[in-house]
């Protein structure tokens, strides 16, 4: 298990990135990630690929649903992805194969009766992952469902956690005050699906990043 991250600033991913503009301005404002969509259902998926191209401070990283290993591993060196974001039904193994610093693995609460069942599957995958991602609904993302605290909250402190599902300027203190590793934003701060505000991504930067010292 691992320490969190205390009195340090919590990373802050943007994901659903598929403007140009936006991945520049964003990128300058000191986001730790930016999330790029490779699911062709999703309404933020990134037909343009030379978005992948564009030099950033900010690891990049793909967001994939059910992806064959193979195809996981070009996609991977292709679009030089720092990191993998695994939605779907993946066994360990596979994040294995990707490389721990490599992979993000999704999990959906409200999926598990108790918290215990939660932590026990995360210990299964946690020598295979560097962060593992807590999202609401019980499959995929994006839906701008806001992911409700419970019982799982007391995983905060001994695993990875990056938190998602409606996470806004006007929310996020709740969620930074659950001291995860880190925080994933995506309809939170957006005038339409894909096309970001960048005001608002300003907004919740500095109300994340700042937290501990104005608390």
């Amino acid at each position: 298990m691992c320490g969190q991250l205390g009195v340090f600033a919590v990373l802050v991913k943007v994901c659903g990135l598929t403007q140009k503009q936006d991945v520049l301005a964003i990128d300058s404002l000191g986001v730790d990630m930016l999330g790029f969509i490779f699911y062709p259902k999703s309404p933020r998926y990134v037909k343009d690929r030379n978005l992948l191209q564009v030099k950033t401070r900010a690891k990049k990283v793909g967001v994939v649903v059910d992806y064959k290993v193979s195809d996981l591993e070009q996609l991977m060196q292709e679009y030089n992805l720092d990191l993998i974001q695994l939605h779907g039904e993946y066994e360990p193994t596979v994040c294995k194969s990707l490389g721990k610093e490599k992979v993000i693995k999704v999990f959906w609460p409200a999926r598990y009766e108790k918290a215990s069942l939660l932590a026990k599957e995360l210990e299964e995958f946690l020598p295979y992952v560097s962060y593992f991602l807590f999202d609401a609904g019980l499959k995929l993302g994006g839906h701008g469902k806001r992911i409700e605290p419970g019982e799982w909250k007391a995983l905060v402190k001994d695993f990875p956690i990056i938190l998602a599902g409606g996470i806004a300027p006007d929310n996020v203190k709740l969620f930074v005050s659950l001291n995860p590793l880190g925080l994933d934003v995506n309809s939170g701060v957006e005038v339409a699906p894909g096309l970001k505000d960048l005001a608002k991504v300003e907004q919740l930067l500095k109300i994340a990043k700042n937290y501990n010292e104005v608390e």
